[in-house]
């Protein structure tokens, strides 16, 4: 946790708070990395490395990679440009989706300009436009006019692919309904927890949320699959 009066960590700072999980993380590792155009921490005037939340998630992201999926930096580095234009690659979810979570709240995850969403994302910025008017993605106001907010990207494309059987954003207001119910569900659940703002307490509060997330995606996909084979049993 950064000081009090300051947003960022210092290099030293993200060793100390990444070490539980990576016990074999030093500051020579991480200029390393740097180094390599895998992360790229803002410099004060005097030099300094500034690790915002965004950068410590993804050099998060970069040592779960390395560790669990034993990937070259080579390959990492090809699959967070591929990140950075809003597209997910399927060997990265499982560890894209534990550093959204590590990230939360995500507030300063990284905004694509609406103008720049074309070329960026695929995407035509009239969909985004429409998106937004059933409240299924949110514009904010940056420093390039309207911007897509990074967690709003994935929703994005899910929306745009689901064009092809014929699903408009009319029809998908219904998730986000669903997702703000569920969202609230897991706050009552989860609340007491919240009371404790130790470092401790924040880390087995994402694990537990994560874990809880999963559990209900699971429920989920079971019961929808129940259901959908009960409307076209006679089909089997």
């Amino acid at each position: 946790m950064a000081p009090a009066g300051r947003d960022y960590l210092t290099i030293g700072e993200v060793v100390e708070k990444l070490s539980p999980v990576h016990p074999d993380l030093t500051i020579s590792k991480i200029r390393f990395l740097e180094d390599e155009r895998l992360i790229s921490p803002e410099r004060t005037p005097g030099g300094y490395r500034k690790y915002h939340p965004t950068d410590v998630q993804r050099l998060e992201l970069v040592l779960r990679l390395q560790r669990d999926n034993f990937m070259p930096l080579a390959v990492i580095r090809e699959k967070l440009d591929d990140l950075d234009h809003g597209k997910v690659p399927p060997e990265l979810k499982p560890a894209v989706d534990h550093a959204e979570t590590i990230a939360l709240p995500l507030d300063d995850a990284q905004t694509v300009p609406l103008d720049r969403v074309p070329d960026m994302l695929g995407l035509p910025t009239a969909f985004i436009r429409e998106l937004a008017s059933f409240g299924i993605v949110t514009l904010v106001h940056g420093d390039h006019g309207e911007e897509l907010p990074g967690p709003d990207i994935g929703i994005a494309h899910t929306c745009w692919e689901l064009r092809r059987f014929g699903i408009e954003p009319r029809h998908m207001r219904m998730y986000e309904s669903f997702a703000e119910r569920e969202a609230a569900f897991y706050q009552q659940i989860l609340m007491p927890g919240m009371r404790h703002r130790t470092p401790e307490a924040r880390q087995k509060l994402i694990e537990t949320l994560a874990d809880l997330m999963g559990k209900t995606g699971e429920l989920k996909d079971h019961m929808i699959r129940r259901a959908v084979g009960r409307l076209f049993e006679d089909l089997a």
